[in-house]
């Protein structure tokens, strides 16, 4: 077997080697750009999200923590076809073999993966399109009853949904839970103890959390986290007193630590994973949003971070090494001064276009025309009565 870490040259300061087969490391390479990554309840199996390829990826791990560090193994990747999956986005384990995925063509897709080591179609047993449209990172909860709570985020509509999967495989129409402050959520992530979700937001650059018990369609977030440049995946730690959010544009996750008992605060990252070198991070930042990791997990058993991003497909990071370097990266007042260049910009963007607009209708030519454009309107009405 060979032993690597990623696409990486050299091991960053967390970073732990992993013992893969070549054919799996050429496998992993191939996978392109990826969006989410999930670890199954067991911790046995990685699924990946692979927009471009319209396939999710199935890996089998290994992973134990003894006294001498951390030995971690993937033995077999297998890619899972499915008609429904158009720009897979994000990916949750209902069980084992039971993968549910949302994908930005506005489809929520319930798939049976194959067993493991073996290649083949992943058979669908539910799906349910989205009358709000791309779906993109999905959350599952058992109920007490039966079945799952199903929440999704909706990148374009701005707002989390919440549906009921049944044990068939069948998904309840949705209702919406949340949608104030969203502007392009991203990411989803549910604590643990189910008290706390939290959402990335990406034209924002922050990270809302809701208070679950008090979730509506018109509720404010309770805490407002700052200081990620393109939040994306996200997920809660250490019993859900800290939380992991990758930055897109940034070669890093930042970690956000818990107020006491509540997530009810504004708050900065405690401390930064750098997760992708300096070389390949250059190569993939082809604009400020990209670059960086976009899905992450955690394992719990054994407090590992993986991580995927197109340029690292996947790298794993030993998260007791990586908080005892607390590596913080944030000139807080940089950030906050890029976020008010940023709305400079689109303000100035929009003057300029209300100004292009406005010497358009000022002009001899539009004016001429209007008697043309009230006819051609007056027909369309006629028409439609008509009908």
């Amino acid at each position: 077997m060979l032993t690597s870490a990623s696409a990486t040259s050299e091991l960053l300061a967390s970073q732990i080697r992993f013992d893969a087969p070549e054919e799996i490391h050429d496998a992993l390479a191939a996978l392109g750009r990826t969006e989410d990554v999930r670890f199954s309840p067991s911790g046995s199996r990685l699924a990946f999200a692979c927009y471009e390829l319209g396939q999710i990826a199935v890996a089998e791990v290994t992973i134990s923590r003894s006294s001498a560090g951390v030995d971690i193994a993937v033995t077999s990747l297998a890619h899972c076809e499915s008609v429904p999956l158009q720009e897979p986005h994000g990916l949750d384990f209902v069980d084992e073999q039971t993968v549910v995925v949302g994908t930005r063509a506005g489809e929520i897709v319930v798939l049976r993966v194959p067993h493991a080591g073996t290649e083949g179609r992943a058979m669908r047993i539910g799906s349910l399109v989205s009358a709000l449209g791309a779906p993109g990172s999905v959350a599952l909860r058992p109920l007490t009853t039966e079945g799952y709570e199903l929440l999704a985020v909706h990148n374009w509509a701005n707002a989390i949904t919440r549906y009921q999967l049944a044990e068939d495989g069948t998904l309840s129409r949705g209702d919406v839970v949340a949608r104030r402050w969203l502007d392009l959520p991203d990411g989803l992530a549910v604590s643990s103890d189910d008290r706390w979700l939290a959402v990335s937001n990406h034209n924002t650059h922050d990270v809302l959390v809701f208070d679950r018990a008090a979730l509506h369609a018109e509720a404010d977030p309770v805490g407002v986290l700052r200081g990620v440049g393109y939040p994306h995946g996200l997920r809660f730690g250490l019993d859900d007193r800290l939380l992991l959010v990758a930055d897109a544009g940034a070669p890093y996750v930042d970690v956000f630590e818990r107020a006491g008992a509540s997530w009810a605060t504004a708050s900065y990252p405690m401390t930064s994973i750098r997760v992708v070198d300096d070389e390949t991070f250059a190569d993939g930042h082809r604009n400020p949003r990209e670059g960086g990791p976009k899905g992450l997990d955690v394992d719990r058993r054994t407090n590992v971070l993986a991580i995927t991003a197109e340029m690292v497909p996947l790298a794993f990071f030993d998260l007791d090494v990586a908080f005892e370097r607390n590596e913080a990266r944030h000139d807080r007042v940089g950030y906050e001064l890029e976020r008010l260049r940023e709305l400079e910009r689109n303000r100035t963007a929009a003057s300029d276009a209300i100004a292009r607009l406005s010497a358009v209708l000022d002009t001899k030519a539009w004016r001429l025309t209007s008697p043309l454009r009230s006819a051609y309107g007056l027909g369309l009405r006629l028409r439609r009565r008509g009908r």
